[in-house]
């Protein structure tokens, strides 16, 4: 199916091109969007956007794109694989954790900028990285985060304050950087994966 629809933006996904890839989930976003929804309980989107789910499985596919199998499994499959991991991962995060208010469970990318601006980069970082039973690594996970960030670009800096501080969707991070979606998309999954490289030794285990 996804040969007839795009074969040659297949075909240069397969070859790991991430502005083909970025493309790709762009003209398919109805279907990811509808394949997310049918999989996702209406509990869990009470709490998060669909929008987000979909930004999230973006950022996820461009960060592992150099080793996706595609001798496997065809673009939409493996977009489809991710997106169940971070639906479990979502759900990990609103419900695993019974000392968490049920009340006041939020997307953390749905969070209001005025009231997680002042929790900071590094903050808002390690809690989307690290699984509510991994709450003690915490600790160390954030000086190493803090090392981390400042080996980043002030591009990076930038881009990641303004998609996961203040929550802005890309493509308005793309104008305030004077960058094309696609270029912010890359730059954060880049960013992102360079992050999780640097804390990979002190990644907590499930």
């Amino acid at each position: 199916m996804d040969n007839f629809d795009h074969p040659e933006l297949v075909q240069r996904i397969k070859q790991h091109n991430a502005e083909a890839l970025a493309s790709y989930i762009d003209l398919n976003r109805g279907q990811l969007a509808g394949f997310l929804k049918s999989i996702t309980g209406e509990h869990l989107l009470a709490v998060v956007e669909l929008d987000d789910l979909i930004q999230e499985v973006s950022t996820a596919a461009l960060s592992s794109l150099d080793s996706a199998p595609f001798d496997q499994y065809e673009p939409m499959q493996w977009l489809q694989q991710i997106a169940r991991r971070r639906v479990v991962d979502a759900h990990r995060f609103h419900f695993g954790a019974k000392r968490r208010d049920a009340g006041r469970q939020r997307s953390i990318h749905a969070a209001n900028p005025a009231s997680t601006a002042a929790l900071g980069l590094e903050q808002m970082l390690v809690a989307s990285m690290t699984s509510p039973s991994a709450a003690l690594s915490r600790d160390i996970r954030m000086v190493r985060m803090q090392e981390a960030i400042e080996e980043l670009s002030d591009d990076q800096k930038q881009a990641i304050r303004m998609r996961y501080v203040e929550g802005l969707p890309t493509k308005e991070i793309a104008a305030k950087l004077d960058k094309t979606d696609v270029a912010i998309r890359v730059l954060l999954s880049r960013s992102m994966r360079l992050l999780e490289t640097q804390l990979q030794d002190v990644k907590p285990r499930e």
